[in-house]
């Protein structure tokens, strides 16, 4: 995979006698969506870690400006254990250049909050509430009473709005029940920081984790991984299904960029939204605003510019269900700018100001969201937006090492817009083919050129065919980015015919070109080149990533053998630097994926489907 692409990101992990224990990859298109969204919350997803599924998978997350899951990155685990988990934390740190981001969302293993602890110990770490509430009802249906105890349950973690209420009602249905001996619910309380949202609505969450009953959240695999999806099955679909996740991506990129959806009231609120969110946030937001019908407002109390109000959220049918009724309090100053917060935390989850203080704003005759509460992170402009923050204020024209990673960063944001359709990705390809040339016609030293020379001879038309043939030429400048202002030569030398350097490239351009091609070693090394090649998406002759490893073998029990000489290409070009020495620890692990005894997961915070190892 990265020889094909190098900006493919792995690490392995291999046992004493050199087999595979660990595995890490990220590959372009992911990393670049860790660099837009993975810096406020990220979602280590082990839903598939449970005797249910035969596949040993665990992958990073977040959440788009369009509120869709996007992969940062995935992992193999063979065992459970807080060191594994280590391991894959720092292999994902590495990957994003040792960047945090500034809150986790885990599952509630014992192992997990001991690697959390020891390799992101400032990043606020949250358990996901959806499978706490999944695995207490698992743990407590042989209950006679389980409809009665799980009902109470919900209602106190989903309705306390503060945590003297959240502590005082979870005790009475301890004491109700008898349920003090019960080491689930014990554990859980111990750690109720770390999940109960009466703790957690100080922090954005983006979105990511229910705050609410009868929310669900899906895992980035799901209709793709099933029960008995095995490795290899994996590994043969896995082009595929990135392929499906970014044409949504795309669709909904394209959509909110030509679109503006339709508003159902005539406050300006609205229709300042419906231009500056992506459709679906917008539509979030367009759902709180239809809500407030159903609440009434009044303050209640006033101190100096800081205003209280109550708000009355009255019952309605939802879903075929009766809502019910509760009152909020609302708090609400005005001095040089406009704060409001409700203490639902509606705001603080999902980043989307909610129905009671809608209603409050509305009261005080405020028509317009305030520039604090309208998120750039949701907008249909936000990555040009990241990326104008992002850009230096001076091109670094120092040593070697600042010149390429500048370069490297701004080819980064050029490829990104340019695979995503086949109309822009022929117009990055012509626009790069036209770099490449300048640059060999400058008259610069061989010596002097960096790998960063791309040749794309074999993206070329066939029937050679280039890029610059008259039928392609003629077909770019139909499209909108032909309308561009022209950079670079003169428009007379860019039209001059180049068939002959497409299809017959000088003697100088093949030397360039087959000086940066290097031979595999045996290096067991995992190894980030910071050369850049864009996800080939829609590109035929797909990547396999099964490829290069005819030795695997796979068992009911996830063994596995690897013949090193394929198992892990390197690349003599790259500098030490560009490394991270694969960590080889006497575990004495043999061939088959171990769930050992002494490995086990703490059973308290474990349900009895999860996996024994």
């Amino acid at each position: 995979m990265q020889n094909k692409n190098p900006y493919f990101f792995y690490l392995v992990d291999l046992d004493s006698q050199g087999r595979l224990r660990n595995l890490f990859w990220s590959d372009a298109r992911s990393r670049a969506a860790n660099d837009y969204f993975g810096h406020d919350v990220v979602y280590f997803d082990t839903s598939y870690l449970t005797e249910k599924y035969d596949l040993p998978l665990v992958f990073f997350t977040g959440m788009n400006n369009h509120g869709q899951p996007v992969l940062f990155g995935t992992g193999l685990l063979s065992d459970l254990s807080a060191d594994s988990y280590a391991w894959l934390f720092r292999a994902f740190l590495a990957c994003m250049k040792g960047r945090c981001p500034k809150a986790i969302i885990t599952e509630h293993y014992n192992a997990i909050l001991d690697a959390v602890r020891e390799v992101l110990p400032e990043v606020r770490h949250r358990l996901c509430l959806y499978r706490i509430m999944k695995d207490v009802s698992e743990n407590l249906k042989e209950h006679a009473e389980f409809k009665t105890i799980k009902n109470a349950l919900q209602k106190v973690t989903y309705g306390s709005l503060k945590i003297p209420e959240f502590e005082a009602d979870w005790k009475k249905i301890i004491e109700e029940h008898g349920l003090g001996e019960n080491e689930c619910l014990s554990s859980l309380y111990e750690h109720r920081l770390l999940w109960a949202p009466a703790y957690l609505r100080d922090k954005f969450w983006a979105g990511m984790s229910i705050s609410q009953c009868g929310e669900s959240i899906s895992s980035y695999y799901d209709g793709f991984v099933y029960p008995k999806t095995s490795l290899k099955q994996f590994f043969s679909k896995y082009e595929m299904i990135l392929e499906n996740k970014y044409k949504k991506e795309w669709q909904a990129d394209e959509e909110s960029s030509h679109r503006t959806p339709l508003t159902v009231t005539k406050f300006y609120m609205e229709e300042q939204l419906a231009k500056a969110y992506t459709i679906n946030m917008f539509r979030k937001f367009q759902d709180e605003l239809k809500a407030t019908m159903y609440c009434d407002g009044m303050p209640i109390k006033v101190d100096g510019r800081l205003v209280t109000f109550e708000v009355k959220e009255c019952s309605y049918m939802e879903d075929g269900k009766d809502t019910e009724s509760r009152t909020y309090e609302v708090y609400f100053c005005k001095e040089e700018k406009v704060e409001i917060e409700c203490e639902c935390g509606f705001v603080q989850f999902t980043g989307v100001l909610c129905r009671h203080a809608l209603s409050v704003l509305k009261l005080q005759e405020i028509f317009e969201i305030p520039s604090d509460y309208v998120l750039d992170r949701w907008r249909r402009d936000y990555k040009k937006l990241y990326s104008k923050a992002n850009k230096p204020n001076e091109m670094p024209l120092g040593g070697i090492v600042e010149r390429s990673d500048y370069l490297f960063s701004q080819c980064s944001q050029l490829l990104n817009l340019g695979f995503v359709s086949e109309r822009r990705y022929l117009v990055t390809l012509k626009l790069l083919r036209e770099a490449e040339r300048s640059l060999l016609e400058d008259g610069l030293a061989a010596r002097d050129r960096q790998s960063t020379l791309l040749s794309f001879e074999a993206d070329a038309p066939e029937n050679g065919q280039g890029l610059f043939n008259p039928q392609f030429s003629e077909s770019v400048k139909h499209s909108q980015s032909a309308h561009a202002k022209r950079r670079g030569r003169p428009l007379k030398k860019v039209t001059e015919s180049n068939a002959e350097t497409v299809t017959q490239p000088n003697k100088e351009q093949d030397f360039l070109r087959s000086s940066f091609v290097t031979d595999d070693t045996n290096m067991i090394q995992g190894s980030s080149a910071s050369h850049l090649e864009g996800p080939h998406m829609g590109v035929q002759g797909g990547i396999d990533l099964m490829e290069g490893i005819p030795n695997l073998s796979f068992s009911n029990n996830f063994g596995m053998d690897i013949n090193h000489q394929h198992q892990v290409p390197s690349h003599q070009r790259m500098q030490q630097s560009n490394f991270m020495q694969v960590q080889v620890e006497p575990h004495g692990f043999t061939n088959q994926w171990v769930y050992h005894p002494m490995l086990q997961d703490n059973p308290v915070l474990r349900t009895p489907t999860r996996r024994t190892g």
